[in-house]
């Protein structure tokens, strides 16, 4: 057994990690390399082995030493992601153009471009992306993609750039044809059988001309043809050669192809441009407001966004009367009528291209604001629940008023969504509203919320978040202090400065006094020098274990600071008769130039 399991811990890349046999190369890169071999294996093994072999625990604590080693060193680990390779400072540290193994294939081809880890790295955070690469191969792409789920796991130390899937031409997973569209429509198969009489079809003829427009449409879009008579009736049976079968085929085809169908828009359109009297104008706005619900119930949300585009078109650029104005106006807002976003929710669910979907949805007026808020809140797939907090942005971008309400609603990760969503936005009338999410019981609510006071900014955001440094969590704690930077600059300085020099800050976790230094560097000015160089000189009264990671977070904060006046205060550490002052400085200085 012991033996198996040995062998079992021996996985091999192959030629995916390139040799570096007689290159010069400085010790950053191959520890990197290093690094970046264990984590290939890591992966692997989880992906291979069964959830209860102990090799796996193995893996996962040699990666996290590793991943802590390297940061500790130089802070951070970020490499970029190609389509068969990883680099780090413009050198391949994996690379496998097999397109079923290869790890960075399936990454690039999920639009992720860098992957970015931090000091601080815990060890949820290195079971969390685990648990995500393992199950790359079992994505339902039409559902999840690793972005999102990345995304929704809401890493602390691990970042991200991704591409954006709305902007870029994504992979398509749906065909959109004409074999596709007849899968969806209902047809069986029609009787081959000779009338006894033309009189059967001349009645048929007579009550189709007896129909209304609607019912002729609704026949065409949603009718089953009926079931074929049984042989009783028949009067006799043709017997056709396959070159008559092969034409008949087509013929069939030509009649039955959706095609002609949606040729209607633009006679209808054409009506709308020329037509001048009441009744028929109606006629025609009332026909195309079927055939946008036929669209929607095919899933045909490129063919109903360009119908909203052009309703749009005519709107914006036509001499309209008052009444067409109103009728135009009209069928536009009904795209975004309750009944009509829930059957867009039921589509997303069973999964649907979300870039398409997306193109409509941005169409849409603020009156669908609400029905697609409570769809976001009943939605499960992940991929469309990232895609609806988006369009939301875009709509409601001068209608917040519409999405606030629901800041108090008690499903906390709808909460969570709409405090994203008026971040994106971005107004600062929406700060009591995200305040309120900075009170909330959840602590993702929150998290959220402090990303969110970063984004918006202003006065307002800067009181909110200087509140947070006092937060009993030291999540929030730390994310304060890096959003306090972002939005105050200098005038964050005296919060920040306040806090490091306290009685209580030797008593912190190492991230939290990372995230303070970082934060501090981060402003970049040469106020803050003379109390970082007192806390790189000052001698320990608390223990040299926690002194040191403060000697080494100001040192860090210099390097950040990068001016010439923060580059000699490292200096003059460096020629340090002091050891742990000269080997703080030293990491600093690799730090500036790494």
């Amino acid at each position: 057994m012991v033996d198996e399991l040995e062998g079992r811990k021996q996985i091999d890349l192959g030629e995916e990690v390139p040799s570096v046999e007689g290159q010069e190369l400085d010790e950053t890169f191959l520890q990197a390399r290093d690094l970046m071999s264990t984590f290939v294996k890591t992966i692997k093994a989880f992906r291979l082995y069964p959830a209860e072999n102990p090799s796996l625990a193995e893996f996962q604590g040699q990666l996290l030493r590793k991943f802590q080693s390297f940061l500790k060193k130089y802070h951070s680990f970020v490499f970029q992601i190609g389509e068969y390779e990883f680099s780090f400072r413009e050198k391949i540290l994996y690379e496998n153009r097999d397109l079923k193994t290869s790890l960075a294939f399936r990454l690039y081809k999920d639009g992720l471009r860098e992957l970015r880890f931090m000091e601080g790295l815990e060890v949820w955070e290195v079971q969390g992306l685990i648990d995500i690469l393992k199950r790359i191969e079992h994505i339902n792409q039409l559902e999840d993609d690793v972005v999102t789920m990345m995304w929704e796991t809401d890493f602390v130390h691990i970042s991200f750039l991704a591409t954006d899937p709305f902007l870029e031409e994504a992979p398509i997973t749906i065909p959109e044809n004409v074999a596709e569209f007849r899968r969806r429509l209902i047809f069986e198969p029609l009787a081959h059988k000779v009338d006894q009489d033309f009189r059967v079809r001349e009645e048929e003829e007579e009550d189709e001309e007896a129909m209304g427009v609607d019912e002729i449409l609704d026949k065409i879009l949603f009718g089953r043809v009926g079931p074929p008579p049984s042989a009783a009736t028949y009067q006799g049976v043709y017997s056709l050669t396959p070159e008559e079968l092969e034409r008949l085929k087509k013929e069939v085809e030509t009649e039955s192809d959706p095609t002609s169908v949606f040729n209607v828009i633009d006679i209808l359109f054409e009506i709308l441009a020329l037509e001048k009297e009441l009744e028929p104008y109606q006629d025609a706005v009332n026909v195309l407001t079927k055939l946008l619900d036929a669209l929607l119930t095919l899933g045909e949300f490129q063919k109903a966004s360009d119908l909203l585009t052009r309703m749009n078109i005519i709107l914006n650029t036509y001499q309209l009367k008052d009444w067409q104005v109103k009728l135009i106006q009209q069928l536009i807002e009904s795209a975004g009528d309750p009944q009509r976003i829930e059957r867009v929710g039921r589509i997303l669910e069973k999964g649907m291209r979300v870039e398409e979907v997306n193109s409509y949805l941005v169409l849409l007026k603020p009156n669908s604001i609400s029905p697609l808020i409570k769809v976001l809140g009943e939605l499960n797939n992940s991929k469309a629940r990232r895609m609806l907090c988006e369009a939301i942005c875009e709509i409601g971008k001068n209608n917040i008023e519409m999405i606030t309400p629901f800041i108090n609603d008690h499903r906390w990760y709808l909460v969570r969504n709409i405090t994203y969503i008026l971040a994106r936005i971005g107004k600062e009338q929406a700060l009591p509203y995200i305040q309120k999410a900075l009170n909330h019981a959840e602590i993702r609510v929150k998290r959220e919320a402090i990303q969110a006071l970063g984004i918006i900014g202003g006065s307002k955001a800067f009181a909110l978040l200087v509140k947070g440094l006092a937060d009993g969590d030291v999540r929030i704690r730390s994310m304060s202090a890096l959003n306090l930077a972002k939005v105050g600059k200098k005038a964050s300085l005296p919060y920040l400065l306040e806090v490091v020099q306290s009685k209580e800050f030797p008593n912190k976790e190492k991230a939290e006094m990372k995230a303070f230094f970082d934060a501090i560097g981060m402003v970049g000015s040469n106020e803050a020098n003379k109390v970082l160089e007192k806390l790189l000189e000052k001698r320990s009264w608390f223990g040299d274990g926690k002194w040191a990671e403060i000697r080494q977070g100001a040192a860090s904060a210099l390097a950040l600071i990068g001016t010439p006046e923060a580059k000699s205060i490292l200096q003059s550490g460096i020629d340090s008769k002091d050891a742990k002052i000269r080997q703080a400085c030293v990491q600093a200085m690799e730090r500036l130039t790494f």
